[in-house]
């Protein structure tokens, strides 16, 4: 097994090695919301680890930057900072919903929610079992450009097919492609994409980039379905 220099993984607790979860955690979120609003780029977020990439043009002083975004961080953690003061950004998405609340506070309800949905093993079971392809990619597409779709709440998605592929990011991989229909055996897929949505309804600022849906103002995600297929 080789090791590439350029990557670098950092895990934040919450989730040992084996995917067992922790009583308290840190999701990589919120670390990655403060390290980008101090201008450190985190090349991909999951659930309890970042990755950072120290190309050639990264030199001494930008790679301690992210140490020293890090040990900022967890100064104001332990501190318990007010989400006002430690991420403006974040605050300003919701002052009302965020105006008292304070970084552990909002640590521990997104990892008690992570918690309850059991995200690692619904994880594991929604790229396990394969959604029933009823045709392929470019029959779907050619159903699109006639206008043959149509729009639904992601909770209708069973038994429907998609009109588009849909990819959750993170982690960045499909889930389900064009042609391709959710099944009572699949179910996992929905379930995933629908846990996922729940901690942006919960939490303003952590909404779920889903590529292949919309997401209205009242944050519901929509998707497109083929019409009349069996």
């Amino acid at each position: 097994m080789f090791l590439d220099p350029v990557k670098v993984t950092i895990l934040t607790p919450g989730m040992d090695e084996q995917g067992n979860m922790s009583e308290e955690g840190i999701p990589a979120a919120l670390v990655a919301k403060f390290l980008d609003e101090r201008g450190v780029v985190v090349e991909k977020t999951g659930p309890y680890n970042l990755l950072f990439l120290f190309s050639i043009g990264i030199d001494k002083t930008r790679a301690m930057g992210l140490l020293r975004g890090l040990t900022e961080f967890k100064r104001a953690y332990d501190l318990n900072l007010r989400v006002k003061n430690m991420l403006p950004d974040l605050y300003a998405e919701d002052p009302d919903f965020y105006r008292n609340m304070r970084i552990q506070d909002l640590a521990q309800g997104i990892h008690k929610l992570i918690r309850q949905h059991d995200l690692p093993g619904l994880m594991l079971r929604a790229f396990e079992v394969l959604p029933e392809m009823i045709m392929t990619p470019h029959q779907a597409w050619q159903r699109q450009i006639k206008g043959e779709v149509e729009t639904v709440a992601l909770d209708q998605l069973p038994g429907r097919v998609s009109a588009n592929m849909l990819l959750p990011y993170p982690p960045g991989v499909p889930l389900l492609m064009p042609g391709e229909r959710i099944t009572q055996q699949s179910r996992a897929v929905l379930d995933f994409l629908l846990m996922l949505c729940s901690i942006g309804q919960h939490y303003p600022g952590f909404e779920t980039d889903i590529h292949g849906a919309k997401r209205n103002e009242d944050g519901v995600y929509q998707v497109r379905v083929l019409k009349h297929a069996c």
